[in-house]
């Protein structure tokens, strides 16, 4: 048996919280002293104290996790409870990474006082290409992830892995989106059969002629998304600097595909289709 101060260590809680839950009843000693009113806790207590402390980081106010126990919720129950909220914790941390890596983009925009000249933009024609894809509106960006992940995994298994090229998504929005995102992913489809590949969730993979574009805009990002924002800028300042327009949609073609933890080995093209603006093509006329 222990003393409050010995069982809140071994424990790893307060003694003012074993106290608190003595009062309310949740949890109290295996024996208290009837001459000097000591309380004593023994080891075996602490599953069940964990259970509480569990419930408690689950989110459940005192009473639901009183009538928990009450009910004894089997420990699968709680382990699945638990198995939800570490995924939503870990999006939020996620999420907040995220943010922090577009502050510090942006925030490098600004220390180089906004110049995105030493970007490399290469002007290039693409090829018309068969596209092995699938087109849907996502919820956000991330929504995406296993959709590529079983693509990844499938086509190789069904196709054979020199049938196909690099992951290319199509972005048909209009104006940038951070939700409910229009895209199309999919890979270019170097035989000339056709074949259709069913995904988990019953969507369905098929080649389409993606169409080749005479001139297009191409700049490469390395690494997280988010560096993706300076790569979109440099874009953007070429083209309005040398007299072009941005025509279609836009590509992003995954040359190094991001692997969950190892995200910043990514390398991507992003290809904008343009054709100048009718001042630049009448002083070249």
């Amino acid at each position: 048996m222990f003393t409050v101060g010995e069982f809140s260590k071994i424990a790893q809680v307060s003694k003012r919280l074993l106290r608190y839950y003595d009062q309310i009843g949740l949890f109290s000693p295996e024996k208290v002293d009837d001459w000097t009113g000591y309380r004593y806790y023994s080891a075996q207590q602490l599953p069940q104290l964990n259970r509480i402390l569990a419930l408690k980081e689950l989110g459940l106010s005192l009473d639901q996790i009183r009538l928990t126990l009450r009910n004894d919720v089997p420990s699968d129950e709680i382990r699945g409870m638990f198995a939800m909220q570490k995924m939503q914790i870990e999006q939020q941390l996620q999420n907040e990474l995220n943010r922090l890596r577009r502050i510090e983009a942006r925030l490098r925009h600004i220390d180089d006082d906004g110049d995105m000249h030493d970007m490399d933009v290469v002007v290039k024609a693409l090829p018309a290409q068969r596209y092995l894809s699938m087109r849907d509106v996502y919820q956000a960006p991330c929504d995406t992830l296993p959709i590529v992940s079983e693509m990844s995994r499938l086509l190789p298994t069904q196709l054979g892995e020199k049938a196909f090229g690099y992951m290319t998504i199509v972005l048909f929005d209009d104006s940038f989106e951070p939700e409910n995102i229009d895209v199309e992913i999919g890979f270019p489809y170097l035989e000339y059969k056709d074949v259709t590949v069913t995904l988990s969730n019953g969507r369905r993979m098929q080649v389409r002629n993606l169409e080749a574009v005479e001139t297009a805009v191409t700049a490469t990002w390395l690494g997280f998304s988010e560096n993706s924002y300076l790569s979109y800028g440099a874009l953007g300042s070429w083209v309005e600097d040398n007299g072009y327009r941005f025509i279609g949609a836009p590509r992003e073609v995954f040359i190094v595909v991001p692997i969950h933890g190892r995200e910043n080995e990514a390398v991507v093209e992003i290809q904008f289709p343009v054709e100048r603006t009718d001042a630049a093509s009448r002083l070249l006329s």
